[in-house]
């Protein structure tokens, strides 16, 4: 069965900081398991470990996947923004790709897809303001 018949994941509202948290302790939780696993298999006592995994909060795989996806889209948004900042204030194309670690046209290039993504939605009323920061496509 195919992905095309899943609904679309519901909108989390967290904030930066809870869905941090979450992977936080996620990570703590994964950490403990291997630890354990490791101690177990060296003939190690392990009885301080899993209680230290006990007293962590659940989190699922799922609920550390969902909390990523929406540390990225925030992250990603984030940059955006930097970006048209950076414009703003008179980087070139090439100083921004540098700053990403990218080549100014891929940094161009997301700055781009973005700003379409932004040009359809209703909700938003910068769009004069980003495409003044846009300026021309960076040359070779």
């Amino acid at each position: 069965m195919g992905d095309a018949t899943q609904p679309p994941a519901p909108t989390d509202n967290r904030g930066l900081e809870e869905l941090l948290d979450v992977l936080r302790v996620s990570d703590q939780r994964a950490n403990y398991e291997r630890r354990i696993a490791h101690d177990e298999h060296a003939g190690h006592s392990v009885q301080v470990l899993v209680k230290a995994l006990g007293d962590l909060p659940g989190v699922t795989g799922l609920e550390a996947l969902r909390a990523s996806r929406r540390v990225v889209e925030l992250l990603t948004g984030a940059r955006w923004h930097m970006i048209r900042q950076a414009r703003e204030e008179g980087s070139s194309w090439s100083q921004v790709g540098t700053a990403l670690g990218v080549s100014k046209q891929a940094a161009y290039d997301f700055y781009q897809r973005n700003l379409d993504q932004q040009d359809a939605s209703p909700d938003e009323n910068s769009t004069p303001r980003s495409r003044a920061a846009q300026g021309p496509k960076p040359t070779d």
